[in-house]
């Protein structure tokens, strides 16, 4: 009887690592992941910041500032004339 009750503990402690190691398998797969979804997000960030710098780098001259000025809000210095050219009917 005592050998079975050994046998029976031993099974329950293997049973119950299982469980443990089967636990913190699972925690490992759900950080990896989010591993890798925060260092895609990193990526992208980065991506983003270096577009960023080179566009205020570009707005930093001002002639490109300038520019955009002109082009976005149809903005004129005023020294300059304004020409419309319509099509040919």
């Amino acid at each position: 009887m005592g050998r079975y009750l050994a046998l029976a503990a031993i099974a329950a402690a293997i049973g119950f690592v299982g469980y443990q190691i089967y636990g913190v398998a699972g925690d490992y797969r759900n950080i990896k992941s989010e591993q890798a979804a925060a260092r895609e997000e990193s990526e992208s960030l980065t991506s983003e910041n270096a577009e960023l710098k080179e566009r205020i780098e570009y707005l930093g001259k001002p002639e490109n500032l300038i520019k955009e000025i002109k082009s976005k809000f149809n903005y004129r210095l005023p020294e300059e004339k304004t020409i419309i050219v319509a099509p040919e009917q």
